[in-house]
């Protein structure tokens, strides 16, 4: 996706670091590989909740590092469901009455996910800009986007001041401090072309 050029926005994308995620998710795949080949021989099967324990613990540090990378994917679908696959295989991994591969199951589940929002944002999916803002200041949105935009804080804070979720798109706003003063950050997660005129109110 390409952001247009706008007066006083700047981009501020930063390439992703994805060798956490790369690793862990790598590693993975042998610690649900050994489980699968214990309960098919029918050997060492009591070690095979404690790997698909450690299995998901790995995902899910591939997963937690991704949604570290951009702030918007904590409105991401594919986050909230992997939460949810961790919680899942975690608990089904000790539960004697199920069987073990229901717990490998939702490793898998979690793997899947996590792979495809990892490699969304190793490719740069969406785009990230920035302006000075005053801290000070109240967030005012432009009265055509207010339908799908909510303002959750006005003012500047380094939480989540805004967000908007569509088919189309994930974005949110949020402002960063340095010894240069605030930013103001706006992270988009979309395939589709953002425009940026007119965005705020004062830019109209």
């Amino acid at each position: 996706m390409v952001g247009l050029f706008v007066e006083n926005w700047y981009p501020s994308e930063k390439k992703a670091v994805m060798n956490i995620p790369l690793f862990t998710l790598a590693a993975s795949l042998l610690t649900m590989a050994f489980p699968i080949l214990m309960l098919v021989s029918g050997k060492y099967t009591s070690f095979v909740p404690w790997l698909t324990l450690l299995s998901a613990v790995l995902i899910g540090v591939a997963l937690l590092s991704t949604f570290s990378q951009r702030r918007v994917l904590i409105l991401h679908r594919g986050v909230h469901v992997g939460v949810v696959y961790f919680a899942l295989a975690i608990l089904f991994a000790f539960m004697d009455q199920y069987s073990a591969y229901i717990g490998l199951l939702f490793c898998v589940l979690l793997f899947i996910v996590t792979f495809r929002v990892a490699n969304k944002t190793s490719a740069g999916y969406g785009v990230q800009f920035r302006r000075e803002w005053g801290a000070q200041r109240l967030l005012k949105l432009h009265s055509k986007r207010l339908g799908h935009w909510n303002i959750l804080n006005a003012k500047a804070s380094n939480g989540l001041m805004a967000v908007s979720r569509t088919k189309q798109q994930l974005a949110v706003l949020y402002c960063t401090f340095d010894d240069e003063g605030c930013w103001l950050h706006l992270d988009v997660f979309s395939e589709q072309i953002f425009d940026l005129d007119g965005f705020l109110i004062e830019d109209a």
